[in-house]
């Protein structure tokens, strides 16, 4: 008996929506480098995103150095469940220790340390943590939990993440990962935004970076699971200085986010689909701002994202963009730069945050403006900490980060290393003593040469040097 067509309908449907899917999975980005550790853990720790964190004691890539034994910790009997299964566990370290972690493709990486202090002794700690070079905390302490996220450059086969703990502490880390980033994720440029004018600046890709916020503006929460590149987006509501919902409106759209083909600059790992569809524009002669707390005396990077999903035609809506108060674009015109609505595009901006201890970014209607209702709109933002000096994110510190791996390689590797040294200075004994007792020889039997023909082998003859006694030393 043949199916009802209701029943074929949804049999079809059902292979659509499972062709989708997995259409989407497999053109997700696939990192070169993928380092998911789960430290301290005895199994490996599956989370919903479908990523799975290996235990950091058995991973092939992976190598811990410590000049003594780290410590396993789990969380203990009759605490509260953990929010995520890679906060069961936790590698302790009461010395400077490190990790190697293989690199296979030079270039950014980001780096996310997961901390979850589980237990009394954990919130109390405090330490230091390097990379690559660089130091990223310094005095750190983790009472709750957070993780930390970094974009560094990465130009050898090995990365170092070392942790050294203050005098008379311990470090500790619940989980790491080191995940190759898509070229397009770090640009050079950047437009340098100061109270006297706004310049471009070169040599940005050259930085590391530390993500702060990142800020899916009037829409919902973007987690690990629907988002790209396995990142967290939150709304912006509490960080909105101007709370007067007469200034601006909130938009969502279900459209189609359109990305340039071929473009090597916007993609969705620069950001997904789900920060560009929602918004919040500006009403003419209104300004919306947020503000966000950050430490002083840095550099950051401000990335902020467009994709007017607002205007029914192009070349309707000009604004002005504001960072901390200084005009860093006027009258910017969305549709002249992606010649299309719904076309994703975002801006990096450089500040300076001196004494404030608040970051303010606004957006600010424009009398050119051809729209009676929106005059400019924001979809997301992303604020990251520029490297302060070449050592580290908060300036230079008399924190050893290179000593650590002399110490790390241990009495193992330094026997070996003596070893070949003992090796190499036999050899050349050897043949000193070999080049002597041929002079000996040479001088003891210096009336012993003779012209001897010898059959070649096809019937010629030819001359040879022949030493008497004919013997093989070596």
């Amino acid at each position: 008996m043949a199916a009802p067509p209701t029943s074929r309908r949804l049999a079809l449907g059902l292979i659509l929506i499972g062709a989708l899917c997995f259409a989407a999975a497999a053109a997700r980005f696939a990192p070169v480098d993928n380092h998911l550790l789960a430290c301290g853990a005895a199994a490996p720790a599956v989370l919903p995103d479908g990523r799975r964190f290996v235990p950091d004691s058995g991973c092939a890539s992976t190598r811990l150095r410590s000049s003594s034994p780290s410590l396993s910790s789990a969380a203990p009997p009759g605490s509260p469940p953990p929010p995520s299964p890679l906060h069961a566990s936790a590698r302790v370290f009461s010395c400077r220790a490190s990790y190697d972690l293989a690199v296979r493709r030079r270039g950014h990486h980001i780096l996310r340390l997961h901390f979850y202090p589980f237990a009394p002794a954990l919130a109390a700690s405090r330490f230091h943590v390097g990379a690559a070079g660089l130091l990223l905390l310094h005095n750190f302490t983790a009472s709750s939990p957070v993780v930390k996220e970094f974009i560094l450059p990465v130009d050898s086969d090995v990365l170092v993440l070392t942790f050294v703990p203050d005098s008379g502490s311990t470090a500790f880390v619940n989980a790491v990962e080191l995940v190759s980033a898509p070229e397009e994720l770090v640009g050079d440029i950047g437009t340098l935004v100061t109270s006297g004018a706004a310049a471009q600046i070169h040599g940005l890709s050259s930085q590391a970076f530390e993500t702060l916020y990142r800020i899916n503006v009037a829409g919902r929460k973007v987690t690990p699971f629907n988002g790209t590149l396995w990142r967290t987006w939150v709304n912006d509501e509490k960080f909105l200085v101007d709370t007067h919902s007469a200034n601006y409106r909130a938009w969502s759209f279900s459209g189609r986010i359109a990305y340039p083909k071929g473009s090597r600059q916007m993609t969705r790992e620069v950001a997904p689909d789900n920060v560009y569809n929602s918004a919040r524009s500006v009403r003419p002669g209104a300004n919306v701002t947020w503000g966000f707390p950050v430490p002083t005396g840095s550099r950051y990077l401000v990335r902020m994202h467009f994709c007017d999903i607002a205007s029914k035609v192009l070349y309707e809506l000009y604004f002005n963009i504001y960072v901390n108060g200084d005009l860093a674009v006027k009258d910017f015109d969305l549709s002249s730069v992606t010649g299309f609505l719904a076309y994703p595009y975002y801006i990096d901006f450089i500040v300076d945050v001196k004494d404030e201890g608040i970051l303010k970014l606004a957006i600010g209607g424009s009398k050119k403006s051809l729209s009676d209702e929106v005059s400019g709109i924001l979809n997301a933002l992303e604020i990251m900490r520029m490297n302060k000096t070449s050592g580290g994110m908060d300036g230079d510190f008399s924190i050893d980060l290179d000593m650590e791996y002399v110490v790390g390689k241990g009495i193992g590797e330094f026997a070996r290393s003596l070893l070949c040294g003992f090796i190499f200075a036999g050899l050349f004994v050897a043949l000193v003593m070999l080049v002597l007792r041929l002079r000996t020889e040479l001088r003891n039997n210096s009336g012993a040469w003779s012209w001897r023909p010898m059959d070649s082998g096809e019937g010629k003859l030819a001359r040879a040097y022949q030493l008497v006694p004919s013997k093989t030393d070596y």
